[in-house]
């Protein structure tokens, strides 16, 4: 059996206490099947092709922009640039804001399971932080950059 591939490696802090940790995915998609979109006529595979919504003609990858609609029709507009620079910088760090009890979480939180375990060298302090939560039944609020998106765990 092939060991499991961490999604995303860095460190968990809480208070002064820092640990490496890694991050897996609980549950696979991998098995999920995946449809093709065919013409029916021909067998072949049909490409996606983006169309002003107006006059109905295609439009080049260069002519595309992103804009948000902050009212029916109005857009603003955003350039490539904007965008990279909105996206988050990521410092490796999974940040514990809080911890509250388990019987006040809401299962609406419950979107995508991830596993987080310590890396050979931080294990002791994975360890102890995870008892005591245990212990104490709570759960740990905590933010991070993933997959270049702001995160709560």
């Amino acid at each position: 059996m092939v060991a499991p591939r961490a999604n995303w490696k860095g460190f968990i802090k809480f208070g002064e206490v820092s640990c490496p940790v890694a991050l897996y995915t609980a549950a696979s998609s991998s098995e999920r099947i995946a449809f093709n979109t065919l013409n029916r006529k021909t067998g072949n595979r049909v490409k996606r092709e983006f169309v002003d919504s107006e006059t109905g003609n295609p439009v080049e990858r260069d002519d595309q922009v992103k804009g948000y609609e902050i009212e029916n029709g109005q857009y603003i507009v955003l350039e490539p640039d904007e965008v990279a620079a909105a996206v988050p910088e990521c410092d490796k760090t999974l940040k514990i804001d809080a911890f509250i009890p388990c019987n006040e979480i809401d299962d609406v939180y419950f979107d995508k399971p991830y596993y987080l375990a310590p890396d050979r060298m931080g294990k002791d302090a994975f360890v102890l932080l995870r008892d005591g939560m245990k212990k104490a039944k709570v759960a740990a609020i905590a933010r991070t950059v993933l997959f270049r998106r702001m995160a709560r765990a």
